[in-house]
């Protein structure tokens, strides 16, 4: 069988033993007369391998994208479901506690907490104040839970951690502004109680400054006409 003869040209950049294959070289003036389907043509032989393995990776990426989404949506109305059983059957507690890194498992522990706190049962309130104020973190719930955490502290106590938690809650500009107007009022409180006047002025210049604190505005005006 005779094959294509090869042609040898001398490049400077390859050996002297290279051989180029000329079969599927283009003359440049014949290249200026091929049409735009044809370069497109001649561009994907050269290159349908890889082209080929971009559209597999691109569809392997749709897929999993596709059925990660179809997975997060179900995992999501299973839990939603079963927080619903556990409203039903009064098993939030157990809910919060299987769950404490979820939403709704923050959203049961503040409900378990709110429960034992009216109930004076304040080891139990602490405990579920905690669950729910790491669940909760990114929530706009999160203020609620610390507070409640704080007070819980408060009858468990703990003053003097009840106080440093109300302080932190007063500065962490990131929570709600009506928890930082509570935290801030009963600091308030406690610092007239003192003694301490620039920081009961402080606490509520606080309060007066938020168009969100209205509730607190009128507790720290009632307190001055009567306690001051």
């Amino acid at each position: 069988m005779n094959r294509p003869s090869k042609n040898k040209r001398h490049n400077p950049t390859l050996p002297d033993d290279a051989v180029i294959d000329e079969r599927n070289l283009i003359d440049v003036e014949d290249s200026e007369e091929i049409s735009f389907e044809d370069r497109v043509s001649i561009y994907w032989m050269e290159n349908k391998g890889f082209i080929s393995g971009c559209v597999f990776a691109l569809a392997l990426l749709i897929v999993a994208f596709n059925g990660m989404r179809i997975y997060t949506n179900h995992a999501k109305a299973k839990l939603q479901e079963s927080y619903s059983e556990a409203i039903n059957n009064e098993t939030l507690a157990e809910f919060a506690q299987a769950n404490p890194n979820k939403d709704l498992g923050g959203l049961a522990a503040l409900t378990v907490a709110d429960q034992a706190y009216a109930a004076q049962e304040f080891e139990k309130a602490l405990n579920f104040y905690s669950i729910a104020s790491q669940a909760l973190a990114d929530n706009i719930l999160a203020g609620r839970a610390r507070l409640g955490q704080a007070f819980a502290n408060f009858y468990n106590d703990n003053q003097s951690q009840a106080l440093a938690q109300l302080t932190a809650i007063a500065e962490d500009t990131s929570l709600a502004e009506v928890a930082r107007a509570e935290a801030a009022y009963h600091l308030a409180i406690e610092a007239d109680a003192a003694g301490r006047s620039e920081d009961y002025d402080r606490y509520v210049a606080q309060i007066q400054s938020s168009p969100l604190a209205t509730q607190w505005q009128q507790r720290v005006a009632m307190y001055e006409q009567v306690a001051r």
